[in-house]
């Protein structure tokens, strides 16, 4: 016999190995298993995460490109300048609450959205509160050409002076939603088998057996979402791809084994 975890492994293989290896793990492996399985399929978001640039602000601020009109970029465009991450603004016309062009005298934040192009950066409140402050480096004078391109730059230097806390924000959320996944999954199909004991149907007497051969059956579809995600799709695919994989290797199994053992008798 193979020692944890090599024995988890060689128990993934095939249609008959992870119903009669049911019975190698105590809970504590089980548990060392289920989180292993978990942060595999993170593998790939946390990948994705480390080499991208970018990240849509609107993700976290609701609207926060609205106020840019075409008559605000146009105004950018002929009137605003960055040189050195300093803007220069030599524009007259009137501005409106949702957007401020250059030094403002008024120190008290608007309750509705707003965003101030100040001398050094640019604030963005929402609320009478501060959401964020952002440096020019990424946003420079060729960026007001077209709202596209100056709302990418936007998200570009927003999400740079905030990297490690937005990606970690977004691998934690992943991680919840892997887990919650993966725990509804294997806890619900483990119930579903438990019930049928009843039944003698199938060979599982106890819910750590079915349990066990769940995971043994998520073994392998969770490697295959893995070499996937190295591929940069996204999370949801990910997730529907692995719950895809892990019913029909199900299905498999039951049609080859019947969910009995070799010498099973009812």
């Amino acid at each position: 016999m193979l020692p944890y975890p090599f024995s988890y492994f060689s128990s993934i293989w095939g249609f008959r190995k992870p119903l009669s290896k049911r019975f190698e793990l105590n809970w504590f492996q089980l548990l060392f298993t289920s989180i292993f399985l978990i942060s595999l399929s993170m593998v790939p978001i946390a990948i994705q995460n480390s080499s991208q640039e970018t990240y849509p602000l609107e993700t976290f601020i609701d609207n926060v490109y609205e106020p840019l009109t075409d008559k605000v970029v146009q105004d950018l465009s002929e009137h605003a300048t960055i040189v050195d991450g300093t803007l220069t603004y030599t524009g007259t016309a009137s501005q409106a609450p949702s957007v401020v062009i250059g030094p403002s005298q008024i120190k008290e934040l608007p309750k509705d959205l707003q965003l101030h192009f100040d001398t050094n950066e640019l604030v963005i409140s929402k609320e009478s509160k501060e959401l964020t402050r952002i440096s020019y480096r990424a946003i420079q004078t060729e960026s007001f050409k077209s709202k596209d391109s100056l709302t990418q730059a936007i998200s570009k230097d927003w999400y740079q002076q905030n990297r490690v806390y937005i990606s970690l924000f977004l691998v934690l959320g992943a991680s919840f939603l892997f887990g919650l996944n993966f725990f509804i999954v294997s806890l619900g199909a483990s119930l579903l088998l438990y019930i049928t004991k009843k039944s003698r149907l199938f060979s599982f007497r106890t819910f750590k057996e079915c349990y066990h051969f769940i995971l043994n059956c998520l073994g392998l579809p969770t490697l295959i979402t893995l070499i996937l995600g190295l591929f940069d799709q996204n999370m949801t695919t990910l997730i529907t791809v692995q719950n895809i994989l892990f019913v029909l290797y199900l299905v498999t199994i039951f049609y080859k084994t019947h969910f009995r053992d070799p010498n099973y008798h009812k």
